[in-house]
């Protein structure tokens, strides 16, 4: 899945949680991330999981704006 964030000073905040959750970010910019769920059965879980994951972290940070697809 791919992420773009509105402010590049919280992608620290949100790759250290992505990670402790158990994904893999990597940056494709100063304000975007391809995140990998390799935990996940399949592309639909790992949809499902990474949509669930970043609506409640932009519930935390209503600050950072964030906009997400699959790849």
């Amino acid at each position: 899945m791919r992420v773009h964030l509105s402010d590049s000073a919280s992608l620290r905040r949100l790759v250290d949680d992505l990670v402790e959750s158990g994904c893999i970010p990597a940056a494709v910019g100063g304000e975007t991330l391809e995140v990998i769920h390799p935990d996940a059965r399949d592309v639909e879980e790992a949809r499902t999981e990474l949509t669930f994951f970043l609506r409640a972290w932009q519930a935390a940070h209503p600050e950072v704006e964030l906009t997400y697809a699959a790849v």
